[in-house]
């Protein structure tokens, strides 16, 4: 590998690098031919498995001013601290990638070392990797998802950028983990929906002959069920009179439209958004679903049609991420405290069904659930508010009477 010593002009002494017995390198200066300025060309000379390429430093000195044996611009070139920056820095990219290369045990040759040095690329950087891949799954997945995984990736190259797949480790993933929780203050959910996408791109890699310390399948994630916001009916009568009154600006009636019109419907934002009045028939609605692409037919009952805007319907061009904080200001102006997102809607509607009296049955094809046991999660809040609920009855005993 590199030796290093001392010299006067504080430049380590660089002898031909050897990297593993295969590739070696060193700076030489193309003498054989000067230029009318007076200077030759500097070269990095790489030998890989018996082949040479010379690659342009893009740097020019007269010969006088280059030392052959450390291999760096002397300083009576009044450029020459530049210069062997430059130097040092192809060096170093050139170990760099042979480094990662073996510990990602990966066949290096003179045609991707050649390709690595000028483009770096997804085989030794896992970020780039999934940068390259989400080009890809950009015309597969569904907007919203691909919008996820974007955040998420870029989540994860905010942490640390470029991440080498060697670097992959236990270490790493809980570092990771650690980040999201204590820095980002994200909740048990946004980190294992991060975790989750990451575990995809690695567990792609890994199917493409990429060796990571960990791979996708050891990396453990845990589903948390998560709190289900919804709203009460007293709420719900809150932010219907901020709607219909006259001090409502239009931006908020429209998000609101929106979102309580999920709130007697349980669609998610994604189908809300792309209602046209083809969807509406009669009294019904009838839609395929963003997120499952399921067909769905919902039958409409007068307070959602109340929100409905027939020239209208609900095309905004609101991004989720701007309907989400208006929400939360809305929810301020109408003196609710809990923390409103979209989302709300849906868990509003499913668990005011139930208590209503429908059936968990007809709640689970409303909602467009796969398995009962997503549908289940409603049961066991609205079994969780009656609990609580009949231990009002000790207030018939207790409470003091008016007189």
């Amino acid at each position: 590998m590199l030796q290093i010593q001392k010299n006067f002009q504080n430049f380590p002494t660089n002898y031909p690098m050897n990297f593993n017995g295969k590739l070696t390198a060193k700076i030489v200066i193309k003498d054989d031919y000067v230029r009318a300025d007076g200077t030759s060309a500097l070269y990095l000379q790489i030998f890989l498995n018996k082949e040479k390429k010379k690659i342009p430093c893009n740097i020019s000195v007269k010969t006088v001013e280059f030392d052959k044996i450390k291999q760096r611009v002397k300083a009576k070139n009044p450029m020459y601290r530049d210069f062997n920056l430059i130097i040092e820095k192809m060096l170093g990219d050139l170990n760099k990638i042979e480094v990662n290369y073996r510990l990602s045990n990966l066949t290096l040759n003179l045609s991707s070392l050649l390709n690595e040095f000028d483009n770096p690329t997804s085989r030794i950087d896992f970020i780039k990797f999934w940068e390259d891949e989400m080009i890809r799954q950009k015309e597969i997945l569904k907007t919203d998802t691909y919008r996820q995984q974007m955040t998420m990736l870029n989540k994860t190259k905010a942490f640390k950028s470029p991440l080498f797949f060697y670097e992959i480790n236990e270490n790493y993933i809980q570092d990771l983990k650690v980040h999201c929780k204590k820095i980002l203050k994200n909740n048990d959910n946004t980190i294992s929906s991060l975790l989750k996408s990451f575990k995809k791109y690695l567990h792609i890699a890994n199917k493409k002959g990429i060796v990571t310390p960990v791979s996708f399948d050891d990396i453990k994630n845990k589903s948390f069920k998560g709190n289900r916001t919804f709203l009460s009916p007293d709420e719900i009568r809150s932010l219907n009179k901020y709607w219909e009154s006259e001090f409502v600006n239009d931006t908020h009636k429209n998000i609101l439209s929106m979102f309580l019109f999920s709130c007697f419907t349980g669609l998610r934002i994604s189908d809300v958004t792309n209602l046209t009045n083809d969807n509406i028939i009669e009294n019904t609605l009838a839609f395929t679903a963003v997120k499952t692409s399921k067909f769905q037919r919902i039958s409409l009952n007068d307070s959602a049609k109340k929100y409905l805007d027939p020239k209208l319907i609900f095309k905004s061009a609101y991004t989720g991420e701007y309907i989400n904080r208006e929400l939360k200001n809305i929810a301020k102006i109408c003196g609710i405290r809990k923390v409103i997102t979209y989302h709300v809607a849906r868990h509003t509607f499913a668990t005011n069904f139930l208590i209503c009296g429908g059936r968990v049955e007809n709640l689970q094809k409303i909602l467009g659930h796969s398995k009962i046991t997503d549908t289940m999660i409603y049961v066991h809040i609205v079994e969780s508010i009656t609990d609580i609920q009949i231990h009002n009855m000790d207030e018939i005993l207790t409470k003091k009477p008016l007189n």
